[in-house]
């Protein structure tokens, strides 16, 4: 059995678009089957600040979730009850829950299906306290749950948020591929060798990174777009499809707002745009 290939989304430098990117693909690849395949997909909240958690959620729905300790922060640790931001509780217990209990669905479909895993702002807690704790068993949890994801999912993605901690450790460590949303800018290329580096150095063995510009001119090339493609260190990274500047990838909520289903002028161009991308990562993750 093939197992599911794990895409951790992620760039140390932050308003380059990554959760829009993160819901985007996860809703693209399991609501269309992109090149032909039908895909059962799991998106992973891995960030306090739970954006990604309210595109696909209403309040009322999220809420419930966070109460029933449906979120990632379960998979971290056993118990919740004293969270304390100058000490990180080390769990007893190196199993986490298993997949289907914590995960809710957000789309069915014949042969296909998202599933997502919420985040909590109660995860700053784990972030905040990790400095003088031994993690090797938050480390171990988070692990195995990935593993049974790959028994479950044909592609996992991980939103990750934009700051150097366990949870990038984590994410890194047991991803298959990393895609680095990039938005052309000033400084870009400064962002993208930071990111590089971090890879780098966090990286298991066959971690590959795929760059991806983001809101990017709907005719033409920027000259920071050229410049970084040009760059011999970053140009075999670079994805050959660019997510373009559309209305219709505003920031979703509450499950509306998608390109999907929007009705904003270009909306047909900026799906056909989402699935050219979505094309792309998956020829090249082999998802």
């Amino acid at each position: 059995m093939t197992k599911g290939r794990v895409i951790t989304i992620m760039n140390m430098k932050g308003g380059v678009g990554k959760t829009t990117v993160s819901a985007h693909l996860a809703g693209i690849t399991s609501r269309y089957a992109v090149n032909k395949k039908p895909r059962k997909v799991l998106v992973i909240d891995y960030d306090p600040q739970f954006n990604l958690s309210q595109a696909f959620l209403l309040p009322k729905t999220y809420f419930e979730a966070e109460k029933a300790r449906k979120t990632i922060l379960s998979v971290l640790l056993d118990d919740d009850v004293n969270l304390d931001p100058f000490k990180l509780q080390v769990p007893g217990n190196h199993s986490p829950p298993k997949v289907k209990e914590l995960v809710s669905r957000i789309y069915t479909y014949s042969d296909a299906h998202l599933d997502l895993l919420p985040s909590t702002l109660d995860l700053m807690y784990v972030a905040l306290g990790q400095a003088n704790a031994n993690t090797a068993p938050i480390e171990e949890r988070f692990s195995k749950f990935i593993d049974e994801c790959r028994s479950l999912y044909d592609v996992v993605y991980i939103d990750c948020h934009p700051a150097g901690s366990l949870f990038t450790k984590t994410s890194l460590k047991n991803s298959d591929h990393v895609v680095i949303p990039v938005v052309p800018q000033r400084y870009a290329v400064r962002g993208i060798g930071l990111m590089m580096n971090f890879i780098n150095a966090k990286k298991g063995a066959g971690l590959k990174p795929h760059i991806l510009f983001n809101a990017t001119p709907r005719v033409g090339v920027s000259a920071q777009e050229l410049e970084i493609r040009a760059n011999k260190d970053y140009a075999k990274h670079c994805l050959d499809s660019t997510l373009k500047k559309y209305k219709a990838f505003s920031e979703p909520e509450g499950g509306k707002g998608f390109t999907w289903t929007s009705k904003v002028a270009y909306s047909t161009e900026a799906l056909g745009n989402l699935i050219a991308v979505a094309e792309e990562l998956m020829e090249k993750t082999g998802a």
